[in-house]
């Protein structure tokens, strides 16, 4: 996957959504399902759109090694400033536990 595709599905998922729910998203030990039924719960979407546009690109982001770029693209993004703040908190994080 290249910066492009990155920037792509960072798109479908929504920069807040994969900010906010990242935790969750990159916790493995949960199941695409069970992150996909908070993600409905949360937003008042369909599961089916939960798992299909927010879960499965984010993880498929996070599974190569994207998710850092992911990230800082986000804290340089137009959206909320406690979004951008989290994001850069997020990256941070992952750049300490390497």
């Amino acid at each position: 996957m290249d910066e492009s595709n990155v920037e792509r599905d960072l798109g479908m998922v929504g920069k807040a959504n994969f900010v906010t729910f990242y935790e969750q998203l990159s916790d493995f030990s949960q199941t695409d399902q069970e992150v996909a039924g908070v993600i409905a719960a949360k937003l008042g979407c369909t599961y089916e759109n939960a798992l299909t546009f927010r879960v499965q690109p984010s993880r498929k982001i996070i599974q190569v090694g994207h998710s850092k770029a992911a990230l800082l693209n986000v804290s340089r993004s137009r959206v909320p400033n406690r979004i951008r703040q989290l994001a850069g908190e997020i990256a941070k994080s992952l750049e300490e536990g390497e």
